[in-house]
């Protein structure tokens, strides 16, 4: 493994790689706070494939300084992956996106589809509308503040009832290997409030859309635009028991590109990539022989 830190824009952005630089190349972004621990074991089933891995952590999530709201668009993330991508020699690859990675995906594969060869979605932002109300109050300046804050460790009781399904919920266990990693410092609370904050619509739209589950997330869907994705190798994952992004978005995607791959895992919720690792990884492993195939190892 090793550590690249690229800078941009007065950003440090680190990337963890692991791999030779002749194999052909895969880039994984993690979720929303999250760093390259969230997606180890796919990253690990990447490279048993015979691709190097780069694991890109935002910045605030990785390395100070946070995000600026004036940065933190999606369409913006995607071009500062894009921009990394570029620094470290990568000019096409599989993108591997979860939840807020999955939507910065996404934006990559509709910006700039030459560069990228595969993509693999597990439960994505911007396809629909978050089941979460909560994300309600964390677009509120006063009230998101207050709800989005640093933290040295979370709780068990979040993580059980808004993350995990129902298959590991009571695996205690695993919510204790969860909590020891569940910090969220000053930067990473920033860069979280930056993203929430410059992706929702406007204040009198917010106000419309009050009644209705996760309609915030019309400030940054492409819902209407998938179908463009038709000729890209992609594949999508997601759990029923997903509490923040819906499962249903999963068969609105495939309604909308009937060639994609798309699977759902039952009991599993919306940190899937830890939760059924196994279950991810060998759906990721049949993707990549029966679409990609370049891979060093399989071809």
């Amino acid at each position: 493994m090793r550590e690249s830190i690229v800078q941009h824009a007065g950003y440090r952005i680190r990337v963890k790689s692991c791999g030779p630089a002749e194999a052909p190349q895969a880039v994984l972004l993690p979720g929303m706070g999250a760093t390259a621990v969230a997606l180890a074991p796919q990253a690990r089933a990447l490279r048993a494939l015979g691709y190097t891995t780069n694991i890109v952590e935002l910045p605030g999530f990785g390395l100070a300084p946070a995000l600026r709201k004036s940065d933190a668009r999606f369409s913006q993330l995607a071009d500062l992956v894009l921009h990394v991508a570029a620094e470290l020699g990568i000019t096409r690859a599989l993108f591997l996106g979860h939840s807020l990675g999955g939507g910065i995906a996404l934006h990559i594969a509709l910006r700039r589809p030459a560069a990228v060869a595969g993509l693999v979605l597990i439960a994505p932002a911007g396809l629909g509308r978050s089941m979460l109300w909560a994300y309600k109050l964390y677009c509120m300046p006063l009230i998101g503040r207050a709800l989005l804050r640093p933290y040295d460790r979370g709780t068990s009781a979040h993580l059980r009832r808004f993350l995990v399904g129902r298959v590991r919920r009571d695996d205690d266990s695993f919510i204790a290997t969860l909590l020891r990693r569940d910090r969220r410092s000053p930067a990473t609370t920033r860069s979280i409030r930056a993203i929430v904050w410059a992706n929702q619509p406007s204040r009198w739209r917010r106000l419309l859309l009050l009644p209705f589950p996760g309609g915030e997330q019309v400030g940054y869907t492409l819902h209407g635009r998938v179908d463009a994705l038709r000729d890209m190798p992609t594949l999508v994952l997601w759990g029923t028991d997903d509490r923040v992004f819906s499962a249903r978005d999963a068969e609105a995607f495939r309604l909308a590109n009937p060639t994609a791959e798309v699977h759902v895992a039952r009991g599993i919720g919306h940190m899937l990539p830890l939760e059924a690792p196994a279950w991810a990884n060998e759906h990721i492993a049949w993707f990549a022989a029966l679409h990609l195939r370049p891979a060093g190892r399989a071809a």
